[in-house]
């Protein structure tokens, strides 16, 4: 049985690794005294094959140092893209390893290199620290543009790029490989005495916030973060910038119920919210505000899937009338590709005029189903509803975590306490749900059969 050779390692996640090292007489011209690479795979057979051609290369690298002459870095390359390989990785890990700029600075100065006689062993510096990679804020721009180019909304692009620079702030900006538990860690005791949307408050330093926080964030928040910012570490980890991710499983342990996290809306929340004394007209300047959070109660909806709703998103199918939600254009967005769906429309909507209203609209020649709404760059058409509604729940005095989202929480529960099946609400919510034969195999629930599903819904409104 053949042995696996001395330069090539196995991890402990059986990856197999490359590694050589530095002769002593010409270590001087490199930052390590190794040059260590991931073969990228887990297949002994295939780790020979790249390693030998590696090795070839890195050893002509060698000939070429102790003669003197700059090295060919095509070889390198070649290397690379025989191993298959692209060519933006190779280039990532050649950044690492700093060979450019060091041979650069060694021809530039000529006396510097080292000569082709014998030398002593002390003569040689030897150093053991890592190669500098770029500082954590650079690894950042470089990632979110990445991200931008392959459309990732510019809502989490920002709140990706709020997340980087609270970090900052707590630990300062390093290079991404010196970043380690330590520093993780301290943010993770700094971030959990800062007060929710510390973005938003106008406050000259984080210790004056912590000082004069009333609440500070949540669990759920500070996962968020660390959900965050490991994607810039994962993001350096394939890059080649470092090789460990040091905020793995830093998040906090749920204690309590996911059901928990925000509350559904009472009997009583719903009674004060639609009181007929101060709730919306729906022949008012804002038809929004009355016909909003009648479809939360009776859709489920998300409320930006609703505000961004064009006239032809009302459909017919099968003879059933129906919000189809999608991302039919450039302005509408869904959370993920499964939360497309029919959602039929409640007979009680009916009642109160919503086809109508809908008519109505056509007639007039417009094409949204609330024309009154703008788009916000980062917060779609729901940005100034949001704000209302917030406006609302304050007035009315909600008790506990209480927003437009609640109105999707109070849909799930009312139908769960009815016995109605998860992926019964999860077809009319837009949640996969189930295992691989109704997942791959299974279509979307037609709109007749979610049909009796909405109308079980019996919230009372005006």
């Amino acid at each position: 049985m053949s042995t696996v050779p001395s330069y090539l390692l196995l991890s402990r996640h059986s990856v197999f690794y490359f590694r050589i090292v530095v002769p002593e007489v010409i270590r001087p011209l490199f930052p390590q005294r190794e040059i260590r690479r991931s073969l990228q795979t887990r297949c002994r057979r295939e780790a020979l094959i790249r390693g030998r051609e590696l090795l070839l290369q890195t050893q002509r690298l060698f000939t070429e140092a102790f003669q003197g002459r700059r090295p060919s870095l095509d070889l390198l390359k070649g290397a690379w893209e025989a191993g298959g390989k692209r060519v933006a990785s190779w280039a990532s890990w050649l950044r690492q390893q700093q060979l450019v700029s060091t041979f650069e600075a060694v021809i530039a100065n000529p006396r510097e290199q080292p000569s082709r006689g014998p030398q002593k062993a002390n003569t040689v510096p030897i150093r053991d620290e890592p190669p500098l990679a770029p500082l954590f804020s650079k690894v950042v721009d470089e990632y979110l543009r990445q991200q931008a180019r392959e459309g990732v909304s510019t809502k989490t692009l920002d709140d990706k790029r709020a997340m980087a620079s609270l970090f900052v702030r707590v630990i300062g900006d390093h290079p991404i490989n010196l970043i380690t538990r330590k520093e993780t860690q301290q943010f993770r005791e700094t971030a959990l005495k800062l007060p929710p949307r510390i973005h938003q408050l106008s406050v000259t330093s984080l210790e004056q916030a912590i000082a004069e926080a009333k609440s500070t964030i949540s669990q759920t928040t500070f996962n968020n973060y660390v959900k965050n910012l490991t994607t810039f570490f994962a993001y350096a980890i394939r890059e080649g910038y470092c090789d460990k991710n040091p905020f793995y499983r830093l998040g906090i342990k749920r204690r309590g119920k996911v059901n928990q996290e925000r509350s559904a809306f009472t009997e009583a929340d719903l009674k004060a919210l639609f009181d007929r004394s101060r709730y919306a007209p729906a022949n008012g300047p804002k038809p929004n505000q009355y016909w909003l959070p009648l479809l939360g109660l009776y859709t489920g909806a998300r409320l930006n899937e609703l505000c961004q709703l064009y006239l032809d998103d009302i459909v017919v199918v099968n003879g059933v009338d129906c919000l189809h939600i999608r991302k039919g254009r450039p302005d509408q967005k869904l959370k993920n590709d499964g939360s497309e769906r029919l959602v039929p429309i409640h007979s009680r909507l009916k009642a109160l005029g919503f086809m109508e209203y809908v008519a109505s609209l056509r007639v007039d020649g417009h094409a949204r189903l609330f024309p009154e709404l703008t788009l916000h760059k980062k917060h779609g058409y729901s940005a100034a509803p949001s704000k209302w509604f917030a406006r609302v729940r304050a007035q009315l005095g909600f008790e506990g975590k209480k927003d437009f989202h609640s109105f999707r929480h109070t849909f799930a529960d009312h139908l769960k306490q009815k016995g109605v099946s998860e992926a019964l609400v999860g077809g009319v919510l837009g949640h996969q749900t189930g295992g691989i034969t109704f997942g791959r195999y299974g279509k979307d629930f037609r709109p007749e059969v979610l049909v009796p599903v909405v109308e079980m819904v019996t919230l009372k409104a005006p």
